[in-house]
């Protein structure tokens, strides 16, 4: 009995974790949009999509390589239901990273 407890509970507990990061995913992915939205308003001011990022990130107590993070996971994903709830936010940095490594590649 024991034994099917802890696994009854490590299960909950994993779809709970799962569930959490997916959550997270889409409020990064709203964020990220909000952002991207500003930005585009203010297309005419210089550096001025930088200085939004960098006040966001000490305002809210992130860091400012997380925002930038969260940006560009937006720009990579720009249809919010296109994102899998299998996929947690670690996986989306991966990807997210990849295909800026793969366009740098084929910039060249």
């Amino acid at each position: 009995m024991l034994k099917d407890i802890k696994s009854i509970l490590q299960k909950g507990l994993t779809k709970a974790y799962k569930a959490v990061d997916n959550i997270k995913v889409q409020a990064y992915w709203q964020v990220g949009e909000r952002i991207a939205r500003e930005e585009l308003e203010h297309k005419d001011r210089a550096d001025y999509g930088k200085r939004v990022i960098e006040s966001l990130a000490r305002d809210i107590g992130f860091s400012r390589r997380s925002m930038y993070e969260i940006v560009q996971f937006c720009k990579a994903y720009p249809i919010v239901h296109t994102l899998s709830a299998q996929l947690s936010w670690s996986h989306y940095l991966r990807l997210i990273d990849f295909k800026t490594v793969n366009r740098r590649n084929n910039k060249q």
